[in-house]
């Protein structure tokens, strides 16, 4: 592990003698300068980790030296030595950006002190950059995205609904990201600033959901040993996200109506009543109307949180988004592997656009990773999606229920998206390839608002997309 550089700038060979004396060698990499211009040609070929400079030196002075010091690295710590007595001039320094000061004639045992406390802040400016970095990463990945018009529709009702404290249903088939969505209407929200607390219904059993959900008192049930908060008290003032609410009980589902009509709800145990503000999500796979229908739902309760109502398209609906999702996962795992591949053949993305993808965007990124994990060479080809079956390339049942002009469109998106995935985004080739004039392609891609652009930056790798879901 290399030592860290320590820079110490006086206009005195003695003080300069004095100070590389005093550090110890095997800890630090102690370097001296005489003047604020030779520390700044040091600075411009080494980094150093921490800076000393003595404030009163002919020429340009500690005070200026420190200041452009700190105007092209501002996380520097920089440490200003006085010399008469008095702390007036340091803390001056201070007020204009100096780390701390220390007092001449040196005491060993102080410096060390000062020099270990900047290495330590500077430590934590690094640590804090690096997972600010990590967070922004992470949220970027969490970002929806969906050119197809079933996303942009879908995305503009999000934007709508979000201020409102309404509650709001999404549906949609396992793996769209009904997650990610519930996510992102709390982050336009004005509870942005509050807890987002998510629970999936379907994976708690339903004799402990009700003590996850309202919490329970010491000694409520064997096991109990003692007091808890649920996520009503925990998402109180935020979102609570109640994914796959289809799954319920009836019997805990008048317990949920009560809380959404009045905020009002009793621990396990407790007769004292309890209070909470949250804005409700909820989520299901199902259809919750025919679970009414079937009386396996409330319909008092489904008329409470069908509010307003989020339908999220299948992939198989938005083939369109196939190419910047697979540009966007490949980019995800280059930021953890150099040695992941850049980009997929032309043939490999024709077959991803065949596909029906039953398991949505969850299953197209599986396979993505996958197919980037046994691919041999720098380009992802055909051959390393093996592991899509044949069944995920037949037809779908439910288009036989589409109309003659939906099965058109939706034959056609996947007709010529393939066209242009093979192609790499080139018109002229597409429009060749079809039998077509180049602009006639053009007038069909925009009416079913296909970007060429897309497909040339899902085979060359020029471009980065968002996670959708």
């Amino acid at each position: 592990m290399s030592r860290p550089v320590i820079l110490f700038i006086d206009d005195q060979a003695s003080a300069r003698q004095l100070f590389l004396r005093l550090l110890d060698p095997k800890r630090y990499d102690a370097a001296a300068a005489d003047g604020v211009a030779a520390a700044e040609e040091f600075i411009a070929g080494r980094k150093p980790d921490v800076v000393i400079t003595d404030l009163r030196m002919p020429g340009v002075d500690g005070m200026t030296g420190m200041e452009r010091f700190l105007a092209a690295d501002p996380e520097l710590p920089v440490i200003v030595v006085t010399a008469f007595g008095t702390v007036e001039t340091a803390v001056e320094a201070m007020k204009r950006g100096a780390f701390d000061f220390v007092r001449k004639p040196f005491d060993p045992g102080e410096l060390q002190i000062v020099i270990d406390r900047a290495l330590k802040h500077r430590g934590l400016v690094a640590e804090n950059k690096r997972l600010r970095s990590q967070v922004e990463r992470w949220a970027g990945d969490r970002e929806i995205i969906g050119k197809a018009p079933a996303m942009a529709a879908m995305l503009d009702l999000v934007r709508r609904v979000a201020p409102s404290e309404f509650p709001v249903l999404i549906l949609g088939e396992s793996g769209t990201g009904k997650d990610l969505l519930a996510e992102r209407i709390h982050n336009l929200s004005d509870r942005s600033g509050r807890p987002f607390v998510t629970l999936n219904c379907s994976a708690i059993p339903e004799h402990l959901l009700e003590s996850e959900l309202f919490g329970h008192e010491k000694g409520a049930f064997s096991g109990a040993t003692q007091a808890r908060a649920g996520f009503f008290a925990e998402a109180d003032g935020g979102t609570l996200f109640l994914d796959e609410i289809g799954d319920m009980s009836m019997n805990l589902q008048p317990k949920l109506l009560r809380v959404l009509q009045n905020g009002e709800y009793y621990r396990v145990g407790s007769r004292r009543l309890a209070h909470t503000d949250i804005r409700l999500i909820c989520a299901s796979n199902k259809n919750i109307e025919d679970l009414v229908a079937q009386e396996l739902f409330r319909s008092d309760l489904f008329y409470r949180i069908n509010t307003l109502r989020i339908d999220l398209p299948p992939l198989r609906a938005r083939t369109e988004d196939i190419p910047l999702l697979v540009a966007h996962f490949l980019d995800r795992l280059r930021q953890r592997s150099d040695s992941v591949p850049a980009r997929v053949a032309p043939q490999a993305m024709a077959r991803l656009l065949a596909c029906r993808w039953p398991g949505n965007v969850r299953e197209l990124q599986h396979a993505v990773e996958r197919a980037s994990l046994v691919c041999d060479g720098e380009i992802i080809q055909e051959r390393d999606f093996s592991q899509l079956v044949q069944a995920s390339l037949e037809g779908d049942p439910g288009d036989a229920q589409l109309g003659f002009k939906e099965a058109r469109q939706s034959f056609e998106q996947t007709y010529f998206s393939g066209l242009l995935a093979e192609t790499g985004g080139n018109v002229l080739a597409a429009a060749d390839a079809a039998g077509v004039h180049r602009s006639t392609l053009y007038e069909k891609l925009a009416k079913l608002d296909i970007d060429p652009h897309d497909f040339a930056s899902a085979t060359d790798g020029s471009k980065n997309g968002r996670q959708a879901g």
